[in-house]
């Protein structure tokens, strides 16, 4: 799986708790300044099956089990 450098370090960033946007750009400094880029790329990683959606709180977001095993080769390989 061929991901960008700022979906590799949203990947990175997210757990297996529910974080908002917000949360994750504030950790991401490129993504801190534009929130927005941030929603893209989770979009992006829910595509792939690595993130999921809270089916009820909207704008809520955590690692699939398939993202937490790519964070974990990812984190391995660094």
């Amino acid at each position: 799986m061929n991901l960008t450098l700022l979906q590799q370090s949203v990947l990175l960033t997210l757990t297996t708790e529910w974080q908002t946007p917000e949360q994750i750009a504030g950790q991401l400094p490129k993504a801190a300044e534009n929130p927005s880029d941030v929603n893209q790329l989770l979009k992006d990683l829910m595509r792939e099956g690595l993130i999921q959606a809270n089916p009820v709180v909207f704008g809520l977001y955590r690692l699939t089990s398939l993202g937490t095993t790519i964070k974990t080769t990812e984190l391995d390989e660094n």
